[in-house]
């Protein structure tokens, strides 16, 4: 199930790779203070007293346009419409275009301990990278016992039980040159609206354990190009030893693996000993291709062979009493 998810202040401007480009003004803490929400607000009407929609768990964005209007106001004014705005306990503020901050606005904000930013960057910009920060931070998160494998740009997770083969069938696919994400362990989000991502454990990345040889380096092995850090889930195969009424044989029956309440397209593949379970896997990537460009080969066979059945009952409806035969004499 999902559950709710905070991150803190302090954790979301770590930012390491500075797509941010965020730099912390207050000295005053609050950095341990709550984000729930990947959305952001800017400030707007709450300037001018309306705050009954100001979200204290939502990071918010003062602009040019606020800074401009705070500036034209004199200090008591700006106190009257600024004090209402951070009784809101607002989570962090932050000024775009590298603003400065006006006295009454620092004011304020080390009254109620909030923690205050500047960005170079223009407010488009950085509500566009913080809101997909944040949407990667604040996703529901799972572990599920698999492999994902990168397979002509098809994620698909290969699931079934320890020892069935998951692995053994991934290196095969590695030696036909796709591209593995995670073995044992894979680590699951969702993306905004419903996408399912994939990765490995920092742990284990690159990395993957096949029976009777131990721990493989993939990378080493193979090169960086027979690794990839994360993909889009979009199929499952489970392996089963399985060749009963559970196997679909026409392959219309459309099944589904829920992972964290999204719908994953699920195929069941059985073991027999002699079977190519790489190639099989490849195809089924293919079939995943054909389907998105709105080509089901399973579906338009069934459709024929439906179409066929009909044809023949409307025939079988047909008369055919003798009178209603022409004599050949007639035809000559």
């Amino acid at each position: 199930m999902r559950g709710e998810k905070v991150v803190t202040v302090e954790t979301l401007f770590e930012d390491p790779d500075g797509h941010l480009q965020a730099m912390l003004l207050s000295d005053w803490g609050g950095l341990d203070r709550k984000i729930t929400r990947p959305r952001v607000q800017k400030a707007g009407l709450a300037l001018a007293g309306f705050t009954k929609h100001v979200y204290g768990d939502r990071l918010q964005v003062l602009g040019l346009t606020e800074i401009d209007y705070l500036m034209s106001l004199d200090a008591e004014r700006a106190g009257e419409v600024l004090e209402p705005y951070f009784a809101k306990q607002l989570c962090a503020v932050v000024l775009t275009r590298g603003l400065e901050p006006p006295e009454r606005l620092f004011e304020e904000a080390r009254k109620t301990k909030t923690p205050l930013f500047r960005t170079s960057l223009l407010s488009s910009t950085f509500i566009q990278r913080v809101t997909r920060r944040l949407e990667t931070l604040l996703a529901p998160r799972a572990s599920i016992h698999g492999v994902l494998m990168d397979v002509l740009g098809v994620g698909i997770l290969l699931i079934g039980r320890s020892g069935v083969g998951k692995s053994e069938a991934a290196l095969d696919l590695v030696l036909k040159g796709h591209r593995l994400v995670a073995d044992d362990i894979v680590e699951v989000t969702v993306r905004p609206p419903d996408a399912i991502w994939g990765e490995a454990t920092e742990f284990h990345q690159h990395h993957m354990e096949i029976r009777g040889m131990g721990i493989l380096n993939i990378t080493h092995l193979f090169g960086v190009a027979a690794c990839r850090d994360n993909k889009k889930i979009e199929v499952v195969v489970e392996l089963t030893e399985s060749d009963g009424e559970d196997v679909d044989r026409l392959g219309t029956e459309g099944r589904v693996f829920p992972i964290l309440g999204v719908e994953v397209p699920l195929v069941r593949i059985p073991l027999r000993p002699g079977r190519n379970i790489a190639s099989l896997i490849e195809v089924v990537a293919r079939n995943e291709l054909l389907k998105v460009r709105g080509l089901d080969s399973a579906r338009a066979f069934q459709a024929k062979v439906d179409a066929r059945i009909s044809n023949t009952a409307v025939e079988d409806r047909l008369p055919t009493t003798s009178s209603q035969r022409i004599p050949l004499s007639e035809v000559e």
